[in-house]
């Protein structure tokens, strides 16, 4: 059974006084845990943005797509540095 929520786009401020957006959403149940997971997403310029960021992790929650990029392992860990470290290094020094 999918828990349906409605999310609100709020606004903020910034220190130097800028307005920006941000919403919470509900993405379901960690399997592991048993406990509600939430995202957040926040620095949206216009509220039209945010809606629109809102609107694809909607579809991507609903579509099944939607996963958090997230480290279990060292292998995991190892995997995600190396592919950055690739690009800032010259061949022979990688």
């Amino acid at each position: 059974m999918a828990k349906k929520q409605s999310t609100t786009i709020e606004s903020y401020e910034l220190k130097n006084g800028e307005k920006r957006y941000k919403f919470q959403i509900y993405v379901g149940v960690d399997p592991l845990t048993g406990k509600e997971q939430r995202t957040t997403r926040r620095g949206f310029k216009t509220k039209k943005e945010a809606a629109l960021a809102l609107a694809r992790l909607k579809l991507d929650i609903d579509n099944g797509t939607f996963r958090k990029v997230q480290a279990e392992t060292f292998q995991d860990v190892y995997e995600l540095w190396i592919e950055q470290y690739k690009k800032t290094v010259e061949e022979s020094t990688f």
